[in-house]
């Protein structure tokens, strides 16, 4: 049977596209909107079969879902939209948000798709999302050298020490200090301190491990943790780096040195936290300083 006339006029008011389906899962009335998102004329889309809209690798899903909406009478929330895939006359693809209804007319089911092409608003959502994730990033990174900051270095210790509670996963932690920098600073201006402050990230980075993660957590001073690591090879590490620092970055010695403080995290009965970590390490690397500078200094 066909929708009555009234109840096509009426499809023709909404801004949205409006698709009306039998029971078959056929298309019986459609309006000028729907037509038009879809790439056809509203009288081709009559007959045609709902899943036709659908991207091939999901019309049989679709189909079991469609007996399932049918199976339960009555009305359904048009306050829930779906974001769907769909695809047009011309094989394009693209997302509709549709709200979806069921009405019975002179005692026969229908059901009533409400679409909206979702493509525009996808765009800005994807949009903000990476603008989000992005702020995010960028609150979690040090402005200057680009790697990760005080927050982000706490985070990640506090996850490493969990790791290391709950899975007996052992690491390390190091305190790195420039020797002397505020000379520099005095000396040279601080642009050039600047200079070096990211060089000197630079060369952390690349004496690390991919696993590894670095940051930057005050004026001149850096951290570094280590997972699944030995104390020997951390220490050797943090000796390479101090060692490469001092021999000259591509022919360019940079004028300072590096007091390290290690601190190996291997024992999970003890009461580790991020504070008693970083003061283990901290006092090592003052350790370090009063040893005459440019050293490492392993603790547990």
């Amino acid at each position: 049977m066909e929708v009555k006339q009234a109840f096509t006029d009426f499809l023709e008011i909404i801004p949205d596209g409006a698709v009306v389906i039998n029971t078959e899962g056929v298309i019986v009335a459609v309006n000028q909107s729907a037509a038009t998102m879809f790439g056809y004329s509203s009288s081709s889309m009559l007959e045609m079969p709902l899943n036709c809209l659908l991207p091939e690798e999901f019309r049989e899903k679709h189909d079991e879902h469609l007996v399932k909406f049918f199976k339960h009478p009555g009305r359904r929330s048009m306050g829930n939209g779906l974001i769907f895939p769909a695809v047009r006359r011309d094989g394009s693809k693209f997302y509709v948000d549709i709200m979806l209804n069921q009405m019975e007319i002179d005692g026969e089911l229908f059901g009533i798709a409400i679409a909206r092409d979702y493509t525009l608003l996808k765009k800005a959502e994807d949009k903000i999302r990476l603008e989000l994730e992005f702020e995010k990033r960028q609150a979690l990174t040090d402005h200057l050298t680009g790697i990760m900051n005080r927050r982000a270095f706490t985070a990640q210790l506090t996850d490493e020490i969990t790791q290391l509670e709950q899975h007996g996963t052992p690491f390390a932690v190091s305190f790195i200090d420039l020797d002397d920098f505020k000379e520099i600073n005095d000396e040279y201006g601080h642009q050039y301190g600047d200079e070096v402050l990211q060089k000197i990230a630079e060369l952390i980075r690349l004496h690390s491990r991919h696993t590894d993660y670095v940051a930057r957590i005050g004026g001149d001073e850096f951290a570094t943790i280590h997972p699944m690591i030995a104390a020997s090879d951390a220490e050797q590490m943090m000796q390479r780096l101090r060692a490469e620092l001092v021999s000259g970055i591509g022919h360019a010695k940079l004028p300072v040195t590096l007091s390290i403080g290690l601190c190996q995290c291997d024992k999970p009965s003890e009461h580790y936290t991020v504070e008693n970590i970083m003061a283990r390490a901290d006092r090592a690397m003052y350790q370090a300083k009063k040893e005459g500078k440019n050293a490492v200094v392993l603790t547990g």
